[in-house]
């Protein structure tokens, strides 16, 4: 099935092309099996319009439109009723359509689609049944589309966003490594840490759209499971971002300092590492990459706790080197949060690393 999408893809025959090309064809049979049909063009029209990626849009979509139809015929059945159509009469019409969807602060697709309707009801609402057919065709149209999106959605959409999650992790990754190549080029590993964030923050929004379509279809229970299992898991890889970038900002503080020193390359790379076998967790999914995930925050607490316990027998340990090692703690506890297995043993602690109390320092 996959293959043969594939294939069909290069010819820019998408899932989504033949979607929307089925949903026109068949809302135009469903409009002319209605008896009075008299306008069955507007039901595939409303098809192709309505049809989204998710069936969460196409939902928005279709209200949408219907919304907005409804009352630009209502407006432009009105106006036409009482006045001949004319230069004077469209403007009045349009102005008083999309001001009132305007002042009733409706969405802006449907104030669009309010003045569309009005102008095509003044031009042609005079005809027998064209109000009520617009309705009710553009009624149609959208519930076909809507209902088959939920018939054929994406095929393993949890694949494609566990790639992307794990795409996410690998650049976090990037990060850290500049960090370590450039140690003194701070402002760049700042920027490119920012960065980061906001691209993250992006495929987070993507993934929890595609996870609140699986809301409203009935079939594709585990696909639905597996996807708002994934909303959890990049939010937590957001959350790791966000530690990296405060990482990143603290060395640029540690930096300006002068006559001040501090080599985090271990801390860095051990938090790469555990980055890197996170990852591999993630796009396995199976037992013995979560338990080898496991073992590597165990090794990097240790790490971190020895690495920051000689630094605090430093005179004038700057504050900065708190935060950065409160960031690091947060990223373990992200990850460990990830895999239940490792809570159990860590319960209790209330503390980022054991045995150590960084709180002074932050």
């Amino acid at each position: 099935m996959r293959y043969c999408l594939t294939q069909l893809a290069r010819l820019g025959l998408t899932l989504q092309v033949l979607k929307t090309a089925f949903a026109a064809g068949l809302a135009w049979l469903v409009a002319l099996l209605i008896p009075g049909s008299s306008y069955p063009v507007f039901a595939p029209l409303a098809a192709i319009l309505t049809m989204q990626v998710t069936i969460a849009d196409s939902i928005e979509k279709g209200v949408y439109r219907v919304l907005g139809v409804i009352v630009g015929v209502t407006v432009g059945g009105a106006i036409g009723s009482y006045f001949a159509v004319n230069t004077v009469t469209i403007f009045f019409a349009i102005l008083l359509g999309i001001s009132a969807s305007t002042a009733f602060r409706l969405n802006p697709q449907i104030t669009s689609q309010v003045g569309v309707s009005t102008l095509l009801v003044l031009v042609y609402g005079q005809t027998s049944g064209y109000m009520l057919g617009r309705i009710w065709e553009t009624m149609i149209g959208s519930l076909v589309a809507v209902l088959l999106n939920i018939a054929i959605s994406p095929p393993q959409a949890s694949v494609v966003a566990r790639q992307a999650v794990v795409v996410s992790i690998r650049q976090l990754m990037l990060v850290l490594e500049h960090m370590l190549d450039a140690p003194t080029d701070t402002e760049v590993s700042l920027l490119e840490a920012r960065q980061m964030v906001t691209r993250i923050e992006k495929e987070h929004m993507q993934i929890i759209q595609t996870a609140h379509g699986f809301r409203y279809t009935p079939f594709q229970r585990r696909e639905r499971k597996a996807m708002f299992e994934l909303v959890l898991l990049i939010n937590r890889v957001e959350h790791i971002s966000i530690q990296i970038r405060g990482i990143a900002r603290s060395l640029v503080d540690l930096h300006s300092l002068p006559g001040q020193t501090y080599d985090f390359s271990s801390v860095l790379k051990d938090v790469r590492l555990c980055l890197l076998i996170f990852a591999r967790a993630v796009a396995a999914n199976d037992a013995e990459a979560k338990e080898a995930a496991v073992m590597a925050v165990r090794e990097m607490r240790a790490n971190f706790s020895q690495y920051y316990y000689a630094l605090q027998h430093e005179a004038d340990t700057a504050p900065e080197v708190g935060a950065i090692f409160s960031d690091l703690g947060r990223i373990l506890d992200e990850i460990e949060d990830k895999f239940p297995a490792l809570n159990a043993q860590a319960a209790g602690s209330g503390r980022l690393f054991p045995g150590i109390d960084i709180s002074a320092n932050e």
